[in-house]
């Protein structure tokens, strides 16, 4: 990359193949969810990578009218993966709200008992969970080699996402004490996604009348009814945040994570401006926002839906006869590339 670090990603089947990864024996590091692209990176097996083993998280929403038919879905979802790797692949089960010190000891002996050569697919993972998952990972130096994989569905559900948000909270492991209170917060950085939750009120509440700047990461290009449902996330932070500058919404492609952590660089003036992060948008900004705070540590919140709609998404894209989606490189042999 000119005038830049050189951060691999691109279609599955096509990182896995180079050089320096086509070898190695992966363990894949899933969620079993109500989506089908659950279990999208699994169909690349011997095709594009060689998965040996995995572990998958099947998360159960709290209760709701859609509990019945989320849990069926996962069930099916869940048998479905043991047909396609049938031999040495673990499940763990836990509430969509519940502590989560069970898994990460779970996750730990899992990537004690690989080769170091992880694959860790976010698709379907709740910012709740996929946050501190990323942080216990490139925290173990025993990951010797970590890929992150995010796999598209055919397509999401006009309904809402998710329902009856909790209020506006920390995500777990990312509080910063020397930032307790907001004191030295210079800039508030928003992914802006389908649908904002409680966000906007929260903002409000937190830090309206603050000398602060806010920064919204736009996904875009995209699909028109992306767009539009980007643009009334924003018209609804804009109405009681009263953005002064159009610089402030940022155009970035949704599944982008490179250029987004570049961004997120610029913005904190790399790590110097003290942030807090929002991670509402597409899943590769949200990496992105996670691995900036783990380089800088940084404050991440949300507002997190105490149940998701079970159509979510349906289905899976296809590149070339294959489950379509998106891999990043982000330690290779040791060397981590964020």
């Amino acid at each position: 990359m000119i005038n830049g670090e050189l951060r691999p990603w691109g279609q599955p089947s096509w990182l896995f193949r180079m050089p320096t990864l086509n070898a190695k024996k992966w363990f894949l590091l899933g969620c079993v969810s109500t989506q089908d692209r659950c279990k999208a990176v699994l169909l690349h097996n011997r095709r594009s990578l060689d998965i040996v083993s995995c572990g998958f998280i099947e998360i159960f929403d709290s209760p709701s009218g859609f509990l019945k038919d989320s849990k069926a879905k996962i069930s099916a979802n869940g048998l479905e993966i043991k047909t396609l790797l049938p031999a040495n692949c673990e499940f763990i089960s836990i509430g969509l709200l519940d502590p989560l010190l069970r898994i990460k000891s779970k996750i730990q002996s899992w990537v004690a008992a690989s080769d170091g050569n992880i694959v860790l697919d976010v698709s379907t993972f709740p910012e709740r969970f996929c946050f501190p998952i990323i942080r216990w990972l490139t925290e173990d130096p025993s990951v010797r080699n970590l890929v992150i994989t995010y796999m598209m569905p055919d397509k999401y559900t006009d309904e809402d996402l998710g329902y009856d948000s909790q209020d506006w909270g920390q995500l777990p492991t990312f509080v910063d004490n020397s930032q307790s209170g907001g004191g030295l917060i210079e800039n508030v950085i928003v992914g802006v996604g389908f649908l904002p939750y409680s966000l906007p009120d929260w903002l409000k509440k937190t830090y309206h009348g603050r000398n602060l700047k806010v920064s919204l990461l736009m996904p875009f290009p995209a699909a028109p009814s992306s767009v539009n449902r980007a643009w009334e996330f924003i018209r609804r932070i804009e109405k009681d945040m009263s953005l002064k500058d159009d610089r402030q919404i940022i155009r970035i492609a949704a599944h982008d994570l490179c250029g987004a952590f570049q961004r997120i660089d610029g913005i904190t003036k790399n790590g110097t401006s003290p942030a807090v992060f929002a991670p509402y948008g597409p899943k590769a900004h949200s990496v992105a926002m996670c691995l900036h705070s783990l380089k800088y540590p940084s404050e991440v919140y949300f507002t997190q839906p105490t149940y998701y709609h079970p159509e979510y998404s349906t289905g899976m894209a296809l590149h070339n006869g294959l489950p379509s989606g998106y891999s990043y490189l982000v330690r290779l042999n040791g060397v981590s590339f964020y």
